[in-house]
């Protein structure tokens, strides 16, 4: 059966435009028809405008990062700064790349899609227009500049990790019976510096009616876990380690998302109910972790442990994690609370199971 909608998929085309025009119109009309529209739209412009505004930074090598954006910025800047400077009430900043300066130099209407860093080098995605295909280029962040002769992938729907320095996992369009139904690729290749796209290895390949397939990448310090995650849907998933023998399939349930490592623990949050074989269960909304070590070694058969399970008035909110420490945010009865937790024995955190004296969980605050 054709698709009476597929002219939508022309995200430039005169159609697409014109009928996107027209219905941001009749939205737009709506929404200034709202008496409250004027003060919530200069209350929002102030906010998002705002010079005392507290930058979001994450720790990295050389020092505290931040993505900002202002109106001297609107597509952003990539930018440095020291601890201490951070600290102080008027901190400086370092800029590492300047999107708005490199869309005027390159004509282009670049929008910042983010990156993925190996130590100084990281695979900068931009995005012409704000569309889902983005192009890749290798960045030098301590050079603050694009690395002549560096990885670069044309526009496409694409994702990449890195293996390392001279190797990444590439999920693409690799031409004709290469993307799902839905346009994103389910052919995963790995590529090597300086080998053009033609004759990158093929290590994996989905099925044409999941979502997408995307490379999945782990390490504490280094990539040394590589492996496939089969996107089925917007909800389900199914993870695949390389291995010597060949992918390994992991016993996870669908609805399970692997969030990263803490304190040589595997994270896992859990979406749905998941009864293991034996008497073990954990509950949706779960966070669970494997011992990284065991789990690497027979992933099939590494024992995992609670950090945090709800009660039927709880959520997990949000979590991160330092060196030596795993932080959980959660929801109790719609209040917020913070915990910092830390490895104790062969478990992560405390919950109601005789082995919580293993543990350690100390709440740092409590939010209304």
């Amino acid at each position: 059966m054709d698709d009476p909608f597929l002219w939508l998929e022309q995200v430039d085309g005169p159609r697409a435009l014109a009928w996107t025009e027209a219905e941001n119109e009749n939205t737009l009309g709506l929404l200034q028809s709202d008496p409250h529209y004027d003060r919530f739209y200069r209350d929002a412009l102030k906010i998002l405008q705002a010079k005392d505004r507290i930058p979001s930074v994450s720790l990295e090598r050389q020092g505290l990062e931040s993505c900002w954006q202002d109106e001297s910025h609107v597509r952003g800047i990539w930018r440095r700064t020291t601890l201490e400077s951070y600290r102080g009430q008027d901190p400086r900043w370092e800029t590492i790349l300047d999107i708005d300066a490199l869309a005027l130099a390159e004509n282009k209407n670049w929008v910042d899609k983010g990156r993925s860093c190996l130590g100084r080098r990281c695979l900068v995605k931009l995005s012409d227009g704000g569309k889902d295909a983005v192009s890749i280029r290798e960045f030098d962040s301590e050079a603050k500049s694009f690395i002549a002769g560096g990885f670069q992938l044309p526009e496409g729907k694409q994702s990449v990790s890195w293996i390392d320095r001279d190797t990444v996992l590439v999920a693409r369009d690799w031409g004709e019976g290469t993307t799902t139904e839905s346009g994103f690729p389910f052919v995963l290749k790995e590529l090597k510096r300086a080998q053009p796209l033609d004759q990158a290895r093929e290590v994996f390949r989905c099925q044409h009616t999941d979502f997408k397939t995307l490379p999945f990448v782990l390490g504490e310090g280094w990539m040394d876990v590589t492996g496939v995650v089969r996107q089925i849907n917007g909800f389900e998933r199914q993870y695949a380690l390389f291995a010597r023998a060949g992918p390994i399939a992991l016993d996870l349930p669908k609805k399970a998302l692997i969030v990263g490592i803490a304190s040589g623990r595997l994270l896992v949050k859990l979406d749905e109910d998941w009864i293991r074989s034996g008497d073990t269960s954990f509950k949706a909304g779960s966070m669970i972790s494997y011992d990284l070590a065991e789990w690497k070694q027979d992933p099939l058969r590494a024992k995992p442990s609670v950090v945090f399970q709800p009660n039927c008035r709880q959520a997990l909110s949000g979590f991160g994690s330092t060196r030596k420490f795993l932080v959980l945010t959660i929801l109790d009865n719609l209040q917020s609370k913070a915990f910092v937790l830390q490895v104790r024995s062969r478990c992560l955190a405390c919950h109601t199971s005789p082995a919580a004296e293993e543990c350690d969980r100390k709440p740092i605050s409590h939010f209304r």
